[in-house]
C-alpha cells in the first residue's frame, strides 16, 4: 500500500469488500431474515394459521396433559405470546432419568384445545443457522470462514469511514441521474444510515464466533443442570396415580399468574408443573421479567408457588459469572435481538435491510467503476457475472424456497431436505444464467422474477393456508400478516432495483487511441470524473 493513509484505506477497503463481497452479501441477507425466523416458521407452517390465542388456553391444556400424560412427573405449558399463537406442551416421563431432553411435545389450538399436526419444514431455522454456518459443510469450517469474513467486513467498515472525507455531508446528497455518482451516494447512504447497526452487528458476530477463530480454546462453557433436578428425581420415586382434571381446575392457577403479572408487569409465558395432581404439586410460572442483557439468556426470574396458591420460592434471575462473561451475554442479545419487542425488531430488520444494500451497492460499484477499462478482460467478467448469480440469484432462490414450502406435498418424506434442495437449485440456475447473460437482461430477468416472486407471496398464502389472509386479519395475527408485510417490502425494493436497471444504457468498450495526444491533454483526461461508467452495471 502506497501514499497517504486515506488512499491507503481505500486500497483496504476496496480490496477487503471486493473477496468476500458474494458472501457477506448472502451473511447479511439471511442474517436480516433471521430477526424473523419464528415469524417465518409459522408462516411455513400454515396448520397453525388456524390458532386463535384464548383464554381459555390453559384450561385446554391441563385438561389434554390429565388424559394423555396422567404419569408424567412434570407438565410444561408454553401460552400464547406476542410470537406465538399456539398453546405448546410437553412433558417429562417418571422414568427419563436424568435426561435433558424435555419428552414428548404436542401443539394444540388454544380456543379449541384440538392438537395440530404441522408439516415438516426447514422453516427459519435454515435461514438463521446459514447465515452463520452455510450449508453442506463441517459446521466448524462454515463457522470459521464466516468469522474471517466477518473480520473483512468490520475492516471494510472502518475503512470506508476513514477513507471517505465527507461521509456525512454525502449522505444529505443523493443524485440519482447522475450515473456512477447514483451507486456511491446509494453506497454511501445505505453504510451512514445504519452505521451503528452495521459495527454492532459485525463487531458481536466477531465475538460470538471469536471461539472458532482462536487457535484452541481452553475454555468449555459451563452448562448448568436445570433447576429443579433435585425434584424430578424425587418424583420418580413415588406412585404417581392418575390427576383428577377437576381438581386441577379448581387450583388457583389464575390467581398465581394474575400474582406473577402484577409482581413483572409482563405476561406469563410458561408454567411447570411438577408432581402434577399430587398435594405436592409445585407450580413454576416464567415470563419476559428481563432486567439486564449482561445476565444472558437466563436472565429472567421466577415464582414457585404450591397447591394452595402461595409463593414458597423465588428463582433470580441468573447473573454473569465475570465481566468477560457479562460482555459475550451482553453481544449476544443484541445480535440476535432476544430482548426486541415487535418494533424494535421491525427496526433492526430495516437496518439489515440497508446493510444488505450497502454490500450489493458495493459489489455493483467496484464493476461499474472498471467497466470501460476492463470490459471483456476475464477477472472482470468473472466479477461482473458472479454479481448477478449472487446477489439478484439468492434474492429468487428465497422468494423460491417460500413457495415451495406451499407447493410441496404436506405428507412428503424428508420434505424440509427437499425444501433446501429446491433453494440451492434455483440458486445455481440463478449462477449459471449470470454467466451467460452478465448485461443489462441478466439483472433485469433476475431482480424482475425475485420481485414477482416475493410481491405473490400474500396471494399464495391466502389460496394455500388452511385459513385465509381475512381470517388472519379479522383475528389479528400479527405474524402472518407481518410476514407478508415483509415479503411486500422485499419485492418493493426488489422492483425499484430492477426498474432502476432497466434505465441505464449498455456499456462498450473504451476504444485504445494509438496515437500520442500531448502531454497535457493525457493529464486532463485522467483526471477528469468518469461519470458515464454506470452503464458497466449491465
Amino acid at each position: 500500500m502506497k501514499g497517504n493513509v486515506r488512499k491507503s484505506m481505500t486500497w483496504l477497503h476496496t480490496w477487503s469488500s471486493i473477496l468476500v463481497g458474494w458472501l457477506l452479501f448472502t451473511i447479511f441477507f439471511t442474517g436480516t431474515l433471521s430477526f424473523f425466523r419464528t415469524e417465518i416458521t409459522y408462516w411455513m407452517q400454515p396448520e397453525q394459521h388456524a390458532a386463535v390465542p384464548s383464554e381459555k388456553a390453559l384450561e385446554h391444556g391441563l385438561r389434554y396433559l390429565a388424559i394423555n400424560a396422567p404419569n408424567a412427573s412434570e407438565w410444561q405449558l408454553s401460552l400464547p405470546d406476542a410470537r406465538s399463537n399456539t398453546l405448546d406442551l410437553s412433558w417429562r416421563d417418571a422414568n427419563a432419568g436424568n435426561e435433558r431432553r424435555r419428552g414428548p411435545r404436542v401443539m394444540l389450538n388454544p380456543s379449541t384445545g384440538e392438537e395440530i399436526k404441522v408439516r415438516e419444514t426447514a422453516g427459519g431455522n435454515f435461514l438463521y443457522r446459514f447465515h452463520f454456518e452455510l450449508y453442506g459443510i463441517d459446521r466448524t469450517v462454515g463457522r470459521w470462514i464466516v468469522g474471517v469474513v466477518s473480520m473483512m467486513m468490520f475492516v471494510a467498515i472502518i475503512s470506508g469511514v476513514i477513507m471517505h472525507r465527507k461521509i456525512f455531508a454525502d449522505f444529505f446528497m443523493f443524485r440519482p441521474k447522475k450515473k456512477l455518482l447514483s451507486w456511491i451516494d446509494g453506497h454511501a447512504i445505505s453504510a451512514v444510515l445504519a452505521l451503528p447497526f452495521h459495527i454492532m452487528i459485525t463487531f458481536s458476530g466477531l465475538i460470538l464466533l471469536g471461539a472458532t477463530l482462536l487457535p484452541f480454546n481452553s475454555e468449555e462453557r459451563v452448562r448448568h443442570r436445570p433447576q429443579g433436578t433435585e425434584v424430578r428425581q424425587n418424583a420418580q420415586q413415588q406412585n404417581l396415580a392418575s390427576p383428577d382434571i377437576n381438581a386441577l381446575l379448581a387450583l388457583p392457577i389464575s390467581s398465581m399468574i394474575a400474582h406473577a403479572e402484577r409482581t413483572w408487569q409482563v405476561p406469563v409465558e410458561s408454567l411447570s408443573i411438577t408432581h402434577p395432581g399430587k398435594a405436592n404439586a409445585q407450580f413454576t410460572l416464567s415470563g419476559n421479567n428481563r432486567t439486564q442483557l449482561s445476565a444472558g439468556r437466563g436472565g429472567s426470574s421466577a415464582l414457585v408457588f404450591n397447591a394452595q396458591g402461595e409463593v414458597i420460592n423465588e428463582r433470580p434471575a441468573s447473573v454473569a459469572a465475570n465481566a468477560s462473561q457479562a460482555t459475550y451475554n451482553y453481544l449476544d442479545m443484541l445480535h440476535q435481538a432476544r430482548f426486541a419487542d415487535t418494533l424494535t425488531r421491525w427496526l433492526l430488520f430495516f437496518a439489515g435491510i440497508l446493510g444488505t444494500i450497502m454490500v450489493g451497492t458495493g459489489s455493483v460499484l467496484w464493476v461499474v467503476k472498471r467497466a470501460k477499462q476492463q470490459l471483456g478482460e476475464f477477472g472482470f467478467e468473472l466479477v461482473r457475472g458472479s454479481n448477478i448469480g449472487s446477489i439478484a440469484g439468492l434474492m429468487c432462490a428465497t422468494g423460491g424456497y417460500f413457495w415451495v414450502n406451499r407447493l410441496l406435498p404436506a405428507d412428503l418424506t424428508s420434505r424440509s431436505l427437499w425444501e433446501i434442495k429446491v433453494f440451492f437449485a434455483i440458486w445455481l440456475v440463478c449462477v449459471v444464467a449470470g454467466f451467460i447473460w452478465r448485461d443489462k437482461k441478466g439483472w433485469v430477468v433476475q431482480l424482475g422474477f425475485a420481485a414477482v416472486l416475493f410481491a405473490l407471496v400474500p396471494l399464495l398464502d391466502h389460496l394455500t393456508s388452511a385459513t385465509g389472509l381475512d381470517f388472519a386479519v379479522a383475528n389479528g395475527d400479527s405474524l402472518r400478516v407481518g410476514f407478508d408485510l415483509m415479503c411486500i417490502t422485499l419485492a418493493a425494493v426488489l422492483g425499484y432495483a430492477a426498474y432502476h436497471v432497466t434505465k441505464a444504457k449498455a456499456v462498450k468498450a473504451k476504444r485504445v487511441n494509438s496515437a500520442p495526444s500531448p502531454k497535457r491533454k493525457d493529464t486532463a483526461r485522467q483526471n477528469k470524473p468518469q461519470g458515464d461508467n454506470s452503464e458497466a452495471l449491465i
